[in-house]
């Protein structure tokens, strides 16, 4: 038997990084309110610790997702896990709300930037193959499933200091996945230098004026759309159910429920654009699937209802994902698949920190469930008007 034929397949290794990669964010996520609960800080100093894990790609996205056009994804993926292998250690020795909230802003750029770098990986390997990008993301979200429940049972019966022992664990499986990845042949890259790691102010213009293509425009706009449904799912769901009278359990089962439909949603891509007729008709209708069932929740009462309303909003967040990658991956050159990666991934976190305020602003005004149907609609408004003005263009 040949060598060639031993190595693993490069597709394999890159669904295998959308796994650990994007599991480790989920996991992350989670660790974070136990580890502060664990420490005995205040809630406000949790809500702190949250924030530093989410500062930090926000405000470097862009730039690490051009750095992976220019040094390559496999080096910025190695960099990156090799710390989400070594971090997660940190934690349990270094046990004080100062070190945590430090720890906190590195290990999220870490994961955070490690999932761009594998979406990028996909983006070029997939080319543009809708159900090559459906099981990466069918991958990404058993991992979102797995690593938490995973991480969770460890934590419960052997401890906080072994559930970060458990986190690196799964970092190291992250950091064997990113070293496996193939070198894009014939392609000589620079070394990876620190100053590799200054943000220029030159790759923030190009990034803005990459906005002037439609196709870039319009999905960071459905990005945009798209996480802040995802947002007020997270922060309110939980608040509208409650005030029904279900318990903590049933909330519980609500949300497994959308994610549960969310994994194998991803790999009905290929159907679900041969139904759209289009991959930008197909972004804009599994994007509206989610919005629009956001909307019903306010109206219906019993939990088979509820219920049916998670499975909407899982399937469009599901879908939407590959979806995604397919039409970036059908009209973004290779050389240019990290910078947008970084751009999406800015868009996402914008969605995630101003529909919550704005949802939160307008409960205050009318209560949960009218800003709970009114946030929907404002997020079809906004999909509708990205369809008008840039749909037909990209």
């Amino acid at each position: 038997m040949s060598i060639s034929r031993l190595r693993p397949s490069p597709l394999l290794m890159v669904n295998l990084s959308a796994f650990f990669s994007f599991g480790f964010v989920h996991m992350v996520a989670l660790a974070t309110p136990m580890w502060g609960s664990h420490l005995g800080l205040s809630a406000a100093l949790i809500g702190l610790a949250a924030s530093c894990r989410s500062a930090s790609p926000f405000v470097y996205a862009i730039h690490i997702g051009s750095l992976l056009d220019i040094v390559g994804v496999r080096r910025v993926l190695i960099f990156f896990s090799l710390q989400c292998a070594l971090l997660p250690l940190l934690y349990p020795l270094l046990p004080s709300d100062v070190p945590f909230l430090v720890l906190q802003i590195f290990l999220g750029l870490a994961c955070a930037m490690a999932w761009i770098a594998a979406q990028t990986a996909v983006a070029r390997t997939a080319g543009g193959d809708a159900q090559k990008t459906a099981w990466f993301s069918f991958f990404a979200s058993v991992g979102a499933v797995i690593g938490p429940l995973a991480l969770g049972g460890v934590w419960a019966w052997l401890g906080a200091d072994r559930g970060y022992g458990f986190l690196a664990l799964w970092g190291a499986g992250l950091l064997a996945s990113s070293l496996a990845l193939s070198k894009r042949a014939g392609i000589v890259r620079p070394r990876l230098k620190a100053a590799h790691f200054v943000p220029r102010l030159g790759i923030y213009r190009q990034a803005i004026a990459s906005l002037k293509q439609p196709v870039i425009a319009f999905v960071m706009a459905c990005a945009f759309v798209r996480l802040g449904a995802v947002a007020i799912v997270e922060s309110f769901m939980p608040l509208l159910v409650q005030d029904r009278g279900f318990s903590p359990a049933v909330i519980g089962t609500l949300f497994a429920l959308g994610n549960l439909v969310a994994s194998p949603s991803s790999l009905l891509t290929s159907q679900w654009l041969r139904i759209c007729g289009t991959a930008r008709r197909a972004l804009l209708m599994s994007v509206a699937v989610s919005a629009a069932s956001l909307v019903a929740v306010p109206f219906v009462s019993g939990l088979a209802p509820l219920g049916l309303a998670m499975i909407g909003y899982g399937f469009g967040i599901g879908i939407g994902m590959p979806v995604t990658l397919t039409l970036l991956s059908q009209n973004v050159d290779a050389d240019q698949q990290g910078m947008t990666a970084g751009m999406r991934a800015t868009a996402n976190r914008l969605g995630a920190l101003v529909v919550p305020i704005m949802v939160g602003l307008l409960a205050e005004l009318s209560g949960v469930a009218t800003a709970f149907w009114t946030s929907g609609l404002i997020l079809l408004l906004t999909l509708f008007v990205t369809g008008v003005t840039l749909g037909r263009r990209s």
